[in-house]
């Protein structure tokens, strides 16, 4: 299963009926437990936007009209065309008010999805989902990579910041060039690890970057002196074995 970049719930927290997940190239929209995915290089336009409720609207408005007729004639008691005017309105008022709505424009057709989300915390999903949308292909010499426990990048996946243990302790993450990327796999982990591969624009990374030579190693690792903005990563996969590393998996 291919970890998830970010992710954002459009309602209750952790209702996975309805939510929003970003893998590294494809926007994926749960809604009412129906799935729907994306390809970020097909989508044209998202936006969240407010949207008027038809139904509520139209039957509140004639409900409205035909209430107000009834008690201006003296129908039925007069109570109850009173009640149903104030229902009817309301029910309008509602319909008028409207809901939020993420939409996405894929070449010629249009998607809405009428929510319930955090603005702050859905502005925020939208804005980093549209930076990607527009990302270029990063220079092949600017990229690292960063093995991390399949459980402690899940545990992330609401942040758009991903940080080590190691940056507390040694304060740094480390990463390594893809041409020692395999031997710090077999020097570190061992097969039954579940890991995902981060692979990292190093200049798009927004904290301190420093390439240190490791003499046990004789090369050069970039470490990363702080957490790291997860609009940098570029490639993101699971790792099953050490032929998930090799280069031309990987490229």
């Amino acid at each position: 299963m291919r970890p998830v970049l970010l992710k954002c719930y459009l309602g209750k927290s952790g209702d996975a009926q309805n939510m929003l997940l970003l893998y590294d190239h494809t926007l994926v929209i749960m809604f009412k437990g129906k799935r729907s995915d994306f390809r970020l290089s097909n989508i044209r336009s998202l936006v969240v936007s407010r949207k008027k409720l038809i139904i509520p609207l139209v039957i509140g408005g004639i409900g409205t009209c035909l209430s107000w007729l009834a008690l201006s004639l003296g129908w039925y008691h007069y109570q109850s065309n009173l009640f149903l005017v104030f229902l009817f309105f309301a029910w309008m008022y509602y319909g008028f008010l409207g809901k939020d709505g993420l939409e996405l424009l894929e070449g010629k057709e249009r998607h809405v999805f009428l929510i319930k989300a955090n603005h702050f915390v859905l502005n925020t999903f939208i804005n980093f989902v549209k930076a990607r949308m527009f990302q270029k292909p990063p220079a092949q010499e600017s990229v690292s990579f960063h093995l991390a426990t399949k459980a402690s990048w899940e545990e992330q996946e609401l942040s758009t910041l991903y940080t080590h243990p190691s940056l507390e302790d040694e304060g740094f993450i480390h990463t390594s060039y893809i041409s020692e990327l395999k031997t710090s796999y077999e020097k570190y982990f061992n097969p039954n690890d579940e890991l995902v591969l981060i692979g990292i624009d190093l200049s798009k990374v927004e904290a301190e970057v420093k390439i240190n030579e490791v003499p046990s190693r004789n090369a050069l690792f970039p470490h990363l002196y702080g957490r790291l903005n997860k609009s940098a990563i570029v490639w993101l996969r699971a790792v099953n074995s050490s032929q998930d590393l090799e280069q031309k998996t990987i490229g």
